[in-house]
């Protein structure tokens, strides 16, 4: 294991793979220990907590990320990390605030109380969460991918433990869940933040604010549609079919969590390993380095999925018992969406790795529109099936776009240009 994480690369999967393991073995204790119908109720207001990950994801780690993969001196990179850890601390106020409202008027609307408990206990989780997500990104950038490690093994399997415990002494409640996610997290970031000795001033703020703001924008923007895409389409099936509808489609996305591991992995590898090409030779030996993992990525996952489908029953009620059972076909669909995020991504990557993030929004408007004008009527016939459903379709329209997109790139002066400017 040691000669195996010696590698950034490496480090990055290793790292990964206890993320998503853990989340894995999370969905399961939440499953069995909360009931599909509570567990139901924790999906909708966990779906939100993501959408202000989602948030921080496109507006701040991801710039982050790429343009500090750009920096031409430690120095620079140091500077520029530090005026996002600002950017950062303003993004957490103002996202943690409005995740709470958005689940106490969700909850208003459709006439479901909430504890105070529960309330105070969920906006603990967003904060901590958010920051302790946060972390991992800068660890990447700053290439401390050993740090980010040990910070996730502290939040992420924390976290199992403290559910495990939860779950044996049989009280594990979704307001015990929200804390678990906030104890954990809060404790992982403090130890990292103290670490890393962060700070930050007001003109290394504006100044990182400034170079990010172009792409911080754009992504913001794409993301939020990429959430309706998915994460949206979970909310109105909820209100559509019912919270356990939305339960049964959380826990087949969970059986994909394994599979996520690459998925989470090349957010965090191959937008520096693709500005490393970029400085090398240009547009086009970026280009190619995605385009070449992508194809491998792609096949890989092809042979995966069509050899999961065989199973999708077994492994449900494997994992959940047969009350999953009749949710395969829901498992299968999952499958054929992930199978094309995985282009999407490659394709996310080259346009932000050239700095035009124009075709990525304009994508996500085309993906967020089909899924949202798909997903009543699909869940009105199909119940769970149905968000599923919409959610394929999104991103059928989010591929091929971009694939029009790409064909229409004047690679040649684009690379000229962008050459000039690194």
């Amino acid at each position: 294991m040691l000669r195996f994480t010696r590698s950034r690369r490496n480090q990055t999967i290793f790292d990964q793979i206890i993320v998503s393991g853990s989340n894995f073995a999370t969905g399961i204790l939440l499953v069995r220990g909360l009931g599909l119908a509570e567990f139901g109720k924790f999906t909708v207001a966990y779906a939100i907590l993501l959408l202000a990950n989602s948030v921080q994801l496109s507006f701040i780690s991801s710039p982050m990320i790429t343009l500090g993969s750009l920096c031409s001196t430690a120095q620079e990179r140091r500077s520029f990390l530090r005026g996002m850890y600002g950017v950062q601390l303003i993004f957490c106020a103002i996202a943690s605030a409005a995740t709470v409202v958005a689940t106490i008027v969700y909850s208003i609307v459709h006439g479901r109380e909430i504890r105070a408990g529960v309330i105070v206990a969920f906006g603990c989780a967003v904060v901590l969460f958010l920051m302790q997500d946060w972390l991992r990104r800068y660890y990447f950038t700053a290439g401390k991918a050993t740090a980010s490690v040990w910070n996730d093994v502290v939040s992420y399997l924390g976290q199992v433990i403290v559910l495990c415990l939860l779950f044996g002494t049989g009280r594990l409640t979704i307001e015990s869940a929200f804390w678990s996610i906030a104890i954990t997290s809060g404790l992982a970031f403090a130890m990292g933040a103290i670490g890393e000795q962060l700070g930050c001033r007001f003109p290394e703020t504006g100044s990182a604010w400034k170079k990010s703001r172009g792409i911080s924008i754009d992504l913001g923007i794409a993301n939020q549609l990429q959430w309706l895409v998915y994460q949206g389409a979970i909310l109105v099936g909820a209100s559509v079919a019912g919270a356990q509808a939305a339960g049964g489609v959380r826990a087949t996305q969970n059986v994909i969590g394994p599979v996520n591991i690459a998925y989470q992995a090349m957010e965090n590898i191959v937008p520096i390993r693709a500005a490393e090409e970029m400085r090398r030779g240009g547009t086009q030996r970026a280009a190619t380095f995605l385009f070449r993992f992508g194809a491998i990525g792609f096949i890989a996952l092809l042979i995966v999925f069509s050899a999961g489908s065989l199973l999708s029953r077994r492994f449900l009620v494997f994992f959940y018992g047969h009350q999953l059972g009749p949710y395969a076909n829901v498992l299968n669909m999952q499958m054929l969406y992930f199978l094309l995020a995985w282009p999407v991504r490659q394709l996310t990557f080259l346009f932000r790795t050239i700095k035009n993030t124009t075709p990525i929004l304009i994508a996500s408007i085309v993906a967020a529109a089909c899924s949202m004008g798909l997903v009543y009527p699909m869940v009105r016939s199909f119940g769970a099936l149905g968000i599923v459903v919409a959610a394929v379709a999104g991103q059928m329209g989010n591929l091929l776009y971009l694939i029009i997109a790409t064909v229409r790139v004047p690679w040649t002066k684009s690379s000229v240009i962008l050459e000039s400017q690194t």
